[in-house]
């Protein structure tokens, strides 16, 4: 028995293992692992252009069915890289950094479900990308509910061709520019039907602002307040020389009333009484050099035209 286990020792001994069957394990091991990755790799491919396909039936589907969608295709800048989202106190913010001889070139408008989209862009004169946004200040104000922009180192408006177009939003009831004496500084209204929540960013390279603007259910927009105002004026000289005098006043505003002609407006109260309290000041501060009236309105109220 003992012999027959020697010579089994023996022959298991004597069995040639070739030289290179440790490289074919590991060369056969590597293969393998190879083709399971590569089948992986496959899968995601194929996954990946499933998706690809969605979006281009997406979009061509969207271009078929809408022509205005397609043409504006070739407008609609990149959006940059993010610099701030705006803090608004008392309903007031700013932004951007000094610059000059910008303009404001392109304003684009994207309808939502739950809220609209605004990108404000702008391009230097000689039609070079503009990096930062000029220097800014948004005020967002009631009765009525309006957002103005004041843009310093822009000395052009060519967008206030696309205003038309922010009217289709279900937000917006009115938009339009502000005279200026400074050729320096750019300002505009946007008027909303209705008060909103909104979330203003900053973007640069290139240079952008982006306002999403949603319902806002919190407030009572048929609550009354009392307005101090100017005359209603034509666009013009003569209205724009009157700000100059009235430009220490701190809550001034400038409006579109409901026949077109514009007005200034020089504070709000809560009460007819300190209205009419607050009018007789400004009286006696500018004699007859400029007429002033109590108007009452609500929130959401258009000024009226006054003569």
């Amino acid at each position: 028995m003992k012999n027959n286990t020697d010579d089994l020792k023996n022959v298991y001994s004597d069995i040639k293992i070739p030289d290179a069957l440790d490289d074919t394990i590991n060369n056969s091991i590597l293969r393998g692992k190879n083709y399971m990755k590569k089948n992986n790799n496959k899968r995601k491919i194929i996954n990946g252009l499933a998706s690809v396909a969605a979006a281009i039936g997406i979009f061509t589907l969207s271009i078929n069915i809408s022509p205005s969608f397609a043409n504006s295709l070739e407008e609609v800048p990149v959006l940059g890289t993010l610099v701030r989202i705006l803090q608004f106190n008392n309903g007031s913010s700013q932004g951007g950094e000094i610059t000059d001889g910008v303009d404001i070139n392109f304003i684009s408008l994207r309808e939502g479900q739950d809220f609209d989209t605004i990108n404000v862009n702008f391009k230097g004169f000689e039609e070079e990308t503009q990096e930062i946004v000029p220097s800014f200040n948004i005020d967002y104000k009631e009765a009525p509910f309006t957002m103005t922009f004041s843009i310093s180192g822009a000395r052009g408006l060519s967008a206030s061709e696309y205003f038309e177009e922010l009217k289709k939003s279900k937000y917006i009831k009115d938009v339009y520019q502000l005279i200026t004496l400074d050729d320096s500084q750019q300002r505009f209204n946007i008027v909303f039907n209705q008060p909103v929540n909104f979330e203003v960013e900053e973007y640069k390279n290139p240079a952008s602002f982006k306002i999403e603007i949603s319902k806002n259910t919190k407030i009572n927009s048929d609550k009354k307040i009392y307005s101090v105002r100017t005359n209603s004026y034509e666009k013009g000289e003569e209205f724009a020389i009157l700000e100059e005098i009235l430009f220490d006043i701190e809550e001034l505003r400038v409006l579109r009333d409901s026949n077109g002609t514009y007005l200034y407006e020089l504070g709000q109260f809560d009460s007819k009484e300190e209205a009419q309290e607050k009018l007789k000041e400004f009286e006696s501060t500018f004699k007859d050099s400029i007429k002033l009236y109590s108007e009452e309105r609500t929130l959401s109220d258009i000024p009226e035209n006054i003569r």
